[in-house]
């Protein structure tokens, strides 16, 4: 007789054992009890790993900025901490070695001093780098002094200031002899303007400023300092040239963020008569400006026609002759960085996952690297063409990583206690779209330990954009939720429908005049594929995200069934009505065209024109100081609902802007979603 045991999926059967072991019952008995064992150890040995809360997400330090030294010794980086009573994260200076096994060093810094933007001198020598610490003999308060000033630390020195300017210093770039430094700052308040606000005369007129940030030359030798651009124009970018001749500069005639991102022109500017020169791009994008090692080609970045993308062009000077860079590549191009006269290193995203392609100066043709976890555009690299970056994995926060010959290896380990914690499982996915075939990607974040054969609950969660994209990698955050609901048993499903970063310009732009159809249809048949699969129970499946991911949640309940609620967090409702109040009013047009003109065309878009559909509970949040999605989307969607009768909930925070930075506003974020999910799902 043959007797079959089935453990923790394992079935043993007496017949099964005698044939390929041999033995006796006792021996199946011995079997069945180390399997049995085994099993419970690796049970309990999972149940004892903990599940992160919302308030230790929100504890992760961050890292940013890598910056290899040119001879490839020393990696600099930012580390930021988070603080608590709403006080921003705190920046500090970091270094580590680029090989061997010694970990990272923190830069000598004042306890509340806030330390960014690292930058090495051409010969390695000199960090250099912002800082708000105090100026020495108390300069600061006594010479009425900005906070943020340009400091250096030369071989291992204590640092030192490099200016001394009145107004706040935003950037620097370090003339090739390292003789000048050339900074930008805000103009300081006048006495006259300080007077009226102080006695509350203090009209604002719109898009009129009066405070610039300007270009500014310090001689290091003499100490003297004179300001190079006129009132009137905003310096977002510089770049000296490797000759020390003249200056690149990205600049605009506004100071607000639709001038920095939709309006800005990059132009030249000679130093021997510090004149304006040539306009070399008056459609520019927010892309740091670099000379090529020689001089002679310039690398910026180019909006596209619409606005939604932009082109990496590098123009020769002799000649203004252009080169767009991988422009057929199948991905989204984010960074490029000069490697040598004729060559340059790109970073991009393709699918989910991040690249590494060398690119032709002369041509802008690319070959493939090495494919990367990388969660946005961050590296630089070394003379030798070793490559500093931001890694990250599935169960690890992002890290400095370095790729030298082909091989990438972790350099910073800033959040150990990460380890330890319970992690849901990753999984790349792909899926054609019913609509017209088109191939989606996106991915799956299930709980620890679950395997097939268990429909679970399921938030489908929108990314915002629409030309942003989920990346491989960690998924915790206080607006990426995967890592902290998969913890708590959820299955999240991440798509990126068409619109989004990562299959080239034409996939990004096929969102125009299309917002909740073809992308949404995207995202419904990445949720059938998973209920064919059985990951998803359909009968418990929830829809949310921030931003365009707001949207999207808004819009699909009031066009499905499918979903039994809704998290909208800094959802846009009316469209028409957001492109004339957001701060950003070049954002909507590149999709829709005129607001006022084109206004049914928005409105056939608008979720708040379809509210009288929504029959399942909503959850709204949504910063107070929102300008890019001003707060009263939300208050529409919530008083639309109200009046219909659907049950809506709705929660703002005071001070929160459309990216919240302050820990107790994430915790709480993250907390209600999870809240609200096992109220509607379980």
């Amino acid at each position: 007789m043959c007797r079959r045991t089935t453990v923790a999926g394992v079935t043993i059967s007496t017949e099964y054992f005698s044939r390929c072991f041999g033995g006796s019952d006792v021996k199946y008995w011995i079997l069945l009890l180390w399997v049995l064992s085994n099993w419970l150890f690796h049970t309990q040995s999972a149940a004892a790993s903990p599940v992160p809360t919302p308030a230790q997400i929100m504890q992760l330090r961050s890292v940013g900025d890598p910056q290899i030294s040119p001879d490839s010794r020393w990696i600099a980086y930012t580390l930021s901490t988070p603080q608590a009573q709403g006080k921003p994260p705190l920046s500090k200076i970091r270094r580590v070695p680029v090989s061997g096994s010694a970990t990272s060093t923190a830069l000598s810094s004042v306890d509340t001093a806030n330390d960014e933007h690292p930058r090495w001198s051409a010969d390695g020598r000199q960090l250099i780098f912002l800082s708000t610490r105090p100026l020495p003999n108390n300069a600061t308060r006594r010479d009425n002094l900005a906070k943020t000033q340009v400091w250096q630390q030369t071989d291992g020195t204590a640092p030192q200031p490099m200016t001394r300017s009145v107004g706040e210093v935003s950037g620097f770039s370090l003339s090739p002899d390292a003789q000048q430094i050339a900074y930008l700052a805000l103009d300081p308040a006048t006495a006259q303007a300080t007077a009226d606000a102080q006695a509350k005369r203090d009209a604002v007129e719109t898009e009129h400023p009066t405070r610039f940030v300007r270009l500014w030359i310090r001689d290091l030798r003499t100490g003297q300092t004179r300001v190079l651009t006129p009132p009137g124009l905003q310096v977002h970018d510089v770049a000296w040239s490797p000759d020390g001749s003249q200056l690149a500069l990205r600049v605009s005639n506004g100071t607000t963020l639709n001038d920095y991102w939709y309006a800005s022109h990059v132009q030249l500017l000679p130093l021997q008569d510090d004149n304006l020169g040539t306009v070399l791009e008056s459609h520019a994008s927010a892309l740091p400006l670099q000379w090529s090692p020689d001089g002679k080609r310039l690398l910026y970045g180019q909006l596209g026609l619409h606005g939604i993308v932009a082109n990496i062009i590098v123009e020769q000077l002799d000649g203004h002759r252009r080169v767009v860079l991988g422009q057929d590549w199948p991905g989204t191009l984010w960074l490029a960085r000069w490697q040598n006269n004729s060559t340059l290193i790109g970073q991009g995203l393709q699918g989910v996952h991040g690249v590494f392609l060398s690119i032709s100066a002369e041509s802008g043709r690319w070959t493939q690297l090495a494919q990367q976890q990388i969660p946005y555009q961050a590296f630089t690299t070394a003379h030798n063409g070793d490559i500093a970056y931001i890694g990250l994995r599935d169960a690890q926060p992002a890290e400095i990583w370095t790729l030298r010959a082909g091989k990438s290896a972790q350099r910073s380990d800033s959040n150990p206690q990460v380890a330890s914690w319970a992690h849901g499982q990753v999984r790349e996915l792909a899926w054609n779209s019913s609509r017209d075939g088109l191939p989606i990607t996106g991915l799956l974040v299930s709980p620890p330990g679950w395997k097939a054969g268990t429909p679970l609950p399921t938030l489908v969660q929108i990314h915002g954009g629409p030309a942003a994209a989920w990346t491989s990698g960690w998924l915790g955050s206080w607006h990426d939720w995967a890592q902290l609901l998969s913890t708590h048993g959820y299955a999240v499903l991440l798509p990126n429908p068409r619109g989004s970063e990562g299959q080239g310009t034409a996939f990004a732009e096929m969102a125009r005049h299309d917002w909740g159809s073809a992308d949404f249809q995207d995202v419904l048949d990445g949720v059938d594929m998973l209920e064919r699969e059985g990951v998803i129970d359909p009968t418990r499946v929830a829809i949310g995200g921030w931003s365009y991911g707001g949207y999207l949640s808004a819009w699909a309940v009031t066009q499905s069934a499918r979903f039994k609620t809704a998290i909208v967090g800094a959802g846009v409702i009316d469209i028409g009505a957001m492109a004339l109040t957001t701060d950003i009013p070049d954002y909507l047009p590149g999709y829709f065209g005129d607001p006022v003109s084109n206004r049914a065309e928005y409105d056939a878009h608008s979720p708040i024109r379809y509210i009288d559909n929504v029959h399942v509970p909503v959850l709204i949040l949504h910063g107070q100081a929102d300008r890019r999605v001003p707060t009263s989307q939300g208050d529409m969607l919530y008083r639309g609902l109200k009046m219909h009768g659907t049950r809506v909930e709705q929660v703002t925070y005071p001070r929160g802007p459309h990216w919240f930075f302050e820990t107790e506003h994430g915790a709480d974020v993250q907390g209600r979603v999870l809240g609200w999910l096992d109220q509607n799902l379980r």
